[in-house]
């Protein structure tokens, strides 16, 4: 019965919580909301601090609250800047908006929240097909099996808001902490998976079942890749990392020592996805990530930074992935030691200064090596692990900047983090 009910686990991870008993005429049934809240408290294995309210939006109100959702996540004019930044690396297509995009992604796909920032669930009207398994194994129980796991699964956001906090304040886009942010929500979506699953199951999930519950996940990216062949790989990933990725980085302390291993990842997040693509570079050997503060940009006479990011593993993984094929462009990211980008403006031109740094020689070699074939706008330049990539119009005089950069940057083992 239990590898029944895991059958069908992409579908419902990628398309979220089922229209059934749990929302009944518009409403929601307070009555069986209240005893999913039991049953995935006694899992979990942490209180509800008060009690989350619950309201039900038809799709066009489902489609405002994301919108302001976008829009509170972002200062004014950010999201454009960072769309132009991602373009001009190869990460969005030409002509794609950011904005829409994410907003068409998550109608299509959300139809439960946690707002932290209301402190609300939220529950989509929107009709949603149940994988047969989930139609079956509820037909004999009497049981809204999807409901109840993707509502579970948004309540543990509201357990971990409650102990521990939920971030809802904007990443300063001129000193941004991406790659720490995705680790962290990673680990938030993870930890929400397995629970709902537990909900599902009735206890747990315990070891194999956690082994199961990740085999399935891990046909998410051909999923989503089917499912949304014209949404940018980049976007696809950052849902990867966080539903498979994070579910298994979270397995591996769940199964080493139950929820509460679980709860101490929330006390001493991960930093990097890197962490949460190799597990065991949290657990068994701490490989923090390595804080790059950049100089030299500033003999660039007339031209105003106004982004500063850290991309990670996973984004290089995805640049790697447009000119080589999936399992050696992971190879090649694996030996990610750091990276910093900075973007500059002069007028309508942008220039990008992008530091990597790198584990062994042997990993900037190769990272060096295939730049050119990934970037053929960058000028390269190196030194010891470290690998300079700089996108600027012809005007500027780039070799003697680079030099500039590579001389002036610094490097330092960990990052200060704001999760």
């Amino acid at each position: 019965m239990r590898r029944v009910m895991l059958l069908g686990v992409v579908a419902l991870v990628v398309a979220g919580c089922a229209r059934g008993r749990l929302v009944r005429d518009g409403q929601v049934d307070q009555d069986g909301l209240a005893a999913v809240e039991r049953s995935i408290v006694a899992i979990r294995g942490q209180a509800l601090r008060q009690r989350v309210p619950a309201v039900v939006l038809d799709p066009a109100g489902l489609r405002a609250m994301i919108a302001r959702d976008i829009e509170a996540s972002y200062a004014p004019g950010d999201i454009e800047r960072v769309e132009a930044v991602y373009t001009q690396l190869g990460l969005l297509p030409p002509g794609t908006t950011l904005r829409s995009t994410i907003e068409r992604l998550y109608e299509a796909e959300g139809a439960a929240f946690y707002d932290p920032r209301a402190k609300r669930l939220i529950i989509s009207t929107r009709p949603f097909e149940t994988p047969l398994a989930l139609r079956m194994v509820g037909f004999l129980s009497g049981r809204d099996l999807a409901g109840e796991m993707v509502v579970a699964h948004e309540l543990v956001h509201a357990i971990q808001d409650q102990h521990w906090g939920v971030p809802t304040d904007p990443d300063p886009i001129e000193n941004s902490q991406g790659d720490c942010r995705l680790a962290h929500r990673a680990l938030l979506e993870g930890d929400a998976t397995l629970a709902g699953f537990g909900q599902v199951l009735g206890r747990g999930p315990d070891a194999s079942a956690v082994r199961a519950i990740e085999r399935e996940l891990a046909k998410l990216p051909d999923e989503l890749a089917r499912r949304y062949p014209d949404v940018p790989p980049a976007l696809l990933a950052t849902l990867t990392v966080q539903y498979h990725d994070g579910a298994a980085f979270v397995g591996r302390a769940l199964r080493d020592g139950g929820w509460p291993a679980v709860d101490a990842l929330h006390e001493d997040p991960p930093t990097s996805t890197e962490q949460i693509l190799h597990p065991e570079r949290y657990f068994d050997a701490r490989d923090a990530p390595v804080a790059i503060a950049l100089g030299g940009t500033e003999t660039l006479a007339g031209w105003t930074p106004v982004l500063q990011d850290t991309f990670g593993e996973l984004f290089v993984r995805v640049i790697a992935e447009r000119t080589l094929p999936r399992e050696r462009a992971a190879a090649v990211a694996a030996g990610w030691g750091g990276d910093r980008l900075r973007a500059l403006m002069r007028g309508g031109a942008m220039a990008l200064v992008w530091m990597t740094t790198w584990d062994t020689a042997a990993d900037a070699d190769e990272w060096s090596d295939a730049l050119p074939a990934l970037l053929p706008d960058a000028h390269v330049a190196r030194r010891d692990l470290h690998v300079l990539a700089v996108i600027a119009p012809p005007s500027v005089d780039t070799p003697p900047m680079a030099a500039a950069v590579l001389e002036r940057t610094r490097f330092t083992r960990g990052i200060t983090c704001r999760p």
